[in-house]
């Protein structure tokens, strides 16, 4: 894991470099720091979409009475879902809104097609058909990035970002750099040529983590066969 001791107070010294304004008053602080919030805040989003699995949360509910059930209050993207009935464990596919009532149809019943399908809706995460075995959710999600406070200047990357890798942070002092010379109405043409091109450093080397082994196709049914179905054949 990476290991970026960096405090806040080192981040803000390093923004007020960047944008000559060492001993400015103009720019305060507080300001600094909402900046550099907004920075790893989008640092956060290059990571996640680089789909490396950097953030991943979890959180558990209990079929049937958690239908449907409330996210947690960091959610921001799900990965996945679980559930662990009679002691196996199912990956469950999602359903879209338009195929909300599917199971309403008599031919759907009739079919005795009944695997247990999820869908994230506002701060909900709903299942259909309505679960008539007891088991337990487990949703993997990526949670909202975190933020620095300003009056904790001691609190290191690692401690608020721990996914943020060392030489990361240039591209958040750049960025907050950018902020603090637009609010003078300064150029930051020069700026903003360097944060391209960190973004495109960090897309680079944060695009794959195990460096070692090739991807491989991945097989979207594996683990997905209706536990209903494992009972049958277990009879």
């Amino acid at each position: 894991m990476p290991n970026n001791t960096l405090t806040l107070a080192n981040l803000i010294t390093a923004v007020r470099r960047r944008a000559d304004m060492v001993g400015s008053t103009f720019v305060s602080d507080a300001e600094i720091v909402d900046y550099i919030n907004v920075a790893m805040a989008e640092v956060h989003d290059i990571l996640v979409t680089k789909f490396e699995d950097y953030y991943v949360s979890t959180q558990t509910y209990t079929l049937p009475a958690d239908n449907p059930g409330t996210l947690p209050a960091t959610f921001y993207k799900a990965l996945g879902v679980d559930f662990d009935v009679g002691g196996l464990t199912y990956r469950l596919k999602p359903y879209s809104f338009q195929e909300r009532a599917i199971y309403n149809s008599p031919g759907m019943v009739a079919s005795m097609i009944t695997n247990t399908m999820y869908h994230v809706q506002g701060t909900q995460i709903k299942f259909i058909p309505e679960p008539t075995t007891s088991g337990t959710i487990t949703l993997h999600y990526v949670p909202e990035p975190t933020y620095f406070s300003s009056g904790s200047t001691s609190a290191t990357v690692v401690s608020v970002a721990p996914q943020v890798a060392k030489g990361y942070e240039e591209y958040v002092v750049i960025d907050a750099a950018i902020k603090c010379l637009q609010k003078e109405e300064s150029d930051v043409q020069v700026l903003l040529v360097q944060k391209q091109q960190q973004l495109q450093r960090i897309e680079q080397a944060a695009g794959k983590r195990d460096a070692g082994e090739s991807y491989s196709i991945s097989d979207v049914t594996a683990g997905t066969s209706s536990y209903l179905d494992d009972a049958i054949n277990l009879v």
